[in-house]
C-alpha cells in the first residue's frame, strides 16, 4: 500500500536537494565569471570595457573578481 505522506516527505527532500544543487551551480558560475574577469584584467582589458560589455557597473565587475580571488 502506498504511503501518501511518505510521498510528500520524499518530494520535499527532492525539492530541497534541487535548491542546494542550484546554489552550488550558481556559485561555480559566479567564480568562473570572476576568473574570466581577472584573466581579462591581466591582459589589460579595462573594468569599464568589461562592465559595458556585460551591462554591469564597475563595482559589480570588481565584486565578481574579488569573490573569485578570495575563494
Amino acid at each position: 500500500m502506498r504511503d501518501p505522506m511518505g510521498d510528500v516527505v520524499a518530494a520535499r527532500k527532492a525539492y530541497e536537494q534541487a535548491q542546494q544543487d542550484a546554489r552550488q551551480l550558481v556559485e561555480r558560475a559566479r567564480l568562473e565569471l570572476g576568473r574570466a574577469i581577472r584573466e581579462a584584467r591581466e591582459e589589460n582589458v579595462s573594468q569599464d570595457a568589461i562592465a559595458k560589455e556585460l551591462g554591469l557597473t564597475r563595482e559589480q565587475v570588481r565584486r565578481f573578481q574579488r569573490e573569485y580571488e578570495s575563494h
